[in-house]
């Protein structure tokens, strides 16, 4: 199992920002930022942090409960600094 961390960003739709803002707590260490609905209908959480390369899949299980448990519909993530991606500096909560 690799040990290398790099950038890696969650994505995951809410019917309610309630409900973002609740799942956004319960994710603890993770940078997270929500959206209004725009191009969707309903609200975006992006949650961010390092993550090591061999614990990917382990991550996104986790995630994924966490999202579910709180009425969200998870969109898996993508590495590296993207457009969106909360940890990127200057990056203003909706």
């Amino acid at each position: 199992m690799s040990s290398r961390a790099i950038p890696y960003t969650h994505w995951a739709y809410f019917p309610d920002r309630a409900s973002a803002e609740r799942c956004a707590l319960d994710l603890g260490d993770y940078v997270t930022r929500i959206r209004e609905p725009d191009e969707y209908p309903k609200w975006l959480l992006l949650a961010g942090r390092d993550v090591g390369v061999g614990g990917m899949v382990q991550r996104h299980r986790e995630v994924k409960a966490i999202v579910t448990r709180h009425g969200g519909d998870y969109d898996g993530g993508e590495a590296g600094l993207l457009e969106g991606d909360p940890t990127l500096p200057g990056r203003e909560e909706s």
